[in-house]
């Protein structure tokens, strides 16, 4: 009874970032004791289904963190098999579940700032194509300063580029823009 006490106070620890430790750190613990309990048994087949059904998401951020899905099928498991004699602290969800949402809504902003990221890309491209058949003067990739027409625009890393001849100048380094004589 005693190592079921622990397990579930320390359940709450498996909703903060470092979720595998901490669950690494009870399983080492519960070794300990002889056999295990149905709240062993319910976080160990979470966890075993958080590696396998998420792997998308993992891969995209790199890391074996949690997904939206794993974190409430983690909390639902924490109010299941909670100790009816010491229940978990109503702030202490409300700060988890806060803390969740602030996440998602940073992952969400992300996503956002990639998906405007590469619609600037597009019109700096944009932009440079109306550049060509153009008188341009600028600083090519070298330091040099180069005049010329601009025979054709390429995008690279999100650097747009201007053939100018054999010169390559960024879209930064344009310092006059006219048309050809």
């Amino acid at each position: 009874m005693n190592a079921l006490s622990n397990i579930s106070s320390d359940f709450a620890n498996l909703l903060r970032p470092d979720v595998r430790a901490a669950y690494q750190g009870l399983t080492k613990a519960a070794d300990t004791t002889t056999t295990k309990t149905p709240f062993q048994d319910a976080v160990s087949a979470a966890l075993k289904s958080t590696k396998s059904d998420d792997k998308s998401e993992s891969d995209t951020l790199g890391t074996d963190a949690l997904g939206r899905d794993q974190f409430l099928q983690l909390l639902v498991l924490q109010m299941q098999n909670q100790d009816p004699m010491s229940p978990t602290d109503n702030t202490e969800m409300i700060a988890q579940l806060a803390q969740f949402s602030a996440l998602e809504q940073m992952q969400n902003l992300n996503e956002s700032f990639q998906y405007l990221s590469g619609n600037i890309d597009q019109l700096n491209f944009i932009n440079a194509s109306n550049m060509v058949g153009k008188e341009v003067t600028g600083i090519d990739i070298n330091g040099d300063e180069v005049t010329g027409v601009v025979d054709s625009v390429g995008m690279e890393d999100s650097i747009v580029y201007l053939m100018i001849g054999d010169n390559v100048l960024s879209m930064a380094g344009v310092t006059e823009i006219k048309e050809a004589s």
